[in-house]
């Protein structure tokens, strides 16, 4: 009988990138457009400058290019460095189905595993399409159980999705790519504990790193049980209790989850679950002319999963107002805006943030729909010193996949993302380039672009 690994290994070996819809192919490039801005964006981060610190100790063959700065590495550095540099600000995409964030963790992977193989840029799209939809499928059968157990899904689901990605552009064989999955179920790991650390915008560059170790050991012969996903103490039954079968993988290569599910590119650099009522109280402050003085009180209602991830009530530093509803509801009412600028270490700078912050709850609303794709929608009522109530019904947030950015918001993002590491004509031809993705004769014609002088 197929085993749920040799099922997911098949895919991999076999995908071909005109097997997916023309839909499929442009998500990529817009997927790339957003994650190499946000790898720009967050390689001058304490995150990421502490693991280039520790790439340069530790070292390896200069092959590959760590974004937004002068240093190559090797692949596993590299992937490292670019992985946790993209998920630095939380600003890179997310995806229901995964619960997680699919794109820097597998572009990371991906231009690692490229420059390495000297590979071009319609093989970096597949590899994508090939771990993006690993990813996917993953989640649809593991989740939410697996995340609510408390695994960071990017880390975990992540990793075996990435091993996908880097098995296909090393070239690996059936029986090796399942190898290469079966040790990178072993090397899957990430805590939701740590959301507002910095060892949450790691787990995106821990992934990666095990995807390119996973597949480097598999290619050098190192084996892996074959039941590894779907055996009684394998991958499954041990992250989420949940069996598993080849037959969960059925529409792998069929129905594209990159399509179907969707990536949904944040506008703000902050936890996805703060976005729906950043957008509504935005909107709110914005009809009615508010002020922080007349507002008294502020209540955001939410899905029960949510209080697990916002889990800063009263944040003490940037990464933690990140994942803070009362922090991200105070900046989005008393600016009018959620920028880069807007997470910073050290005392709140606007007062009228500062003061919002206090006034503002949040608690579950068991009337919120539960479906997956809705567990992040929020509703929200202001009360104001007037009397005056004030309210937005559930709503999903802009630049989800039924409202997506459109390309020149998701240009304006990435320019804003470039600016201070390239030059303006730069960022642009960038942008060009990654749009084109597929077209890129070789991936170092595109890593070359993305480097500055210092590291």
């Amino acid at each position: 009988m197929t085993t749920a690994t040799a099922r997911l290994a098949e895919f991999v070996v076999d995908a071909r990138l005109t097997d997916a819809p023309d839909a499929a192919r442009a998500q990529v490039g817009r997927a790339a457009i957003d994650t190499i801005g946000v790898m720009l964006a967050g390689a001058s981060e304490p995150v990421a400058r502490i693991t280039r610190a520790v790439a340069r100790v530790e070292g390896g063959v200069p092959l590959c290019t760590v974004v937004g700065t002068g240093l190559r590495t090797s692949p596993t550095w590299a992937a490292l460095c670019n992985g946790a540099a993209g998920h630095a600000h939380d600003f890179d995409d997310t995806n229901f189905a995964l619960m997680g964030h699919p794109s820097v963790p597998l572009l990371a992977t991906a231009l690692a595993c490229g420059e390495a193989e000297t590979a071009d840029g319609a093989a970096v799209v597949l590899a994508y399409l090939i771990g993006f939809e690993v990813s996917a499928a993953l989640g649809l059968a593991l989740n939410p159980g697996h995340y609510t157990r408390g695994w960071h899904a990017t880390a975990t689901l992540g990793t075996i999705g990435c091993a996908a990605a880097a098995a296909r552009l090393r070239g690996l064989d059936a029986a090796r790519t399942t190898h290469a999955l079966g040790i990178a179920a072993s090397l899957a790991s990430g805590l939701k504990e740590n959301f507002g650390s910095m060892t949450k915008p790691y787990h995106a560059g821990h992934a990666a790193l095990n995807a390119v170790t996973a597949t480097a050991l598999a290619a050098a012969g190192m084996t892996a049980s074959p039941t590894a996903l779907d055996g009684s103490q394998g991958f499954a039954a041990a992250f989420s209790g949940e069996k598993l079968s080849s037959g969960a993988f059925g529409e792998l290569g069929r129905e594209w989850q990159i399509v179907r599910s969707g990536i949904a590119v944040k506008p703000y650099p902050s936890c996805a679950l703060t976005h729906s009522a950043i957008d509504a109280l935005v909107a709110l402050r914005t009809r009615h002319g508010l002020t922080a003085e007349q507002i008294d009180d502020v209540e955001v209602g939410v899905h029960h999963v949510v209080p697990e991830v916002l889990r800063h009530p009263a944040p003490t530093n940037a990464l933690e107002r990140k994942f803070s509803m009362p922090y991200c509801a105070a900046a989005a009412l008393g600016r009018g805006a959620v920028g880069i600028d807007d997470f910073q270490d050290g005392p709140v700078r606007d007062p009228s943030v500062a003061a919002l912050e206090k006034r503002v709850r949040m608690v579950v609303d068991p009337a919120l729909p539960d479906q997956l794709e809705q567990q992040a929608w929020s509703r929200v009522t202001i009360r104001l010193r007037d009397g005056r109530v004030l309210s937005e019904p559930p709503r999903g947030a802009s630049g989800h996949p039924d409202t997506p950015l459109s390309d020149a918001q998701l240009r304006d993002k990435f320019l804003g993302c470039a600016a201070g590491v390239l030059e303006r004509g730069e960022a642009e031809a960038v942008v060009g380039q990654l749009a084109q993705l597929d077209t890129i004769p070789d991936i170092r014609a595109l890593t070359a672009r993305v480097v500055t002088r210092s590291d």
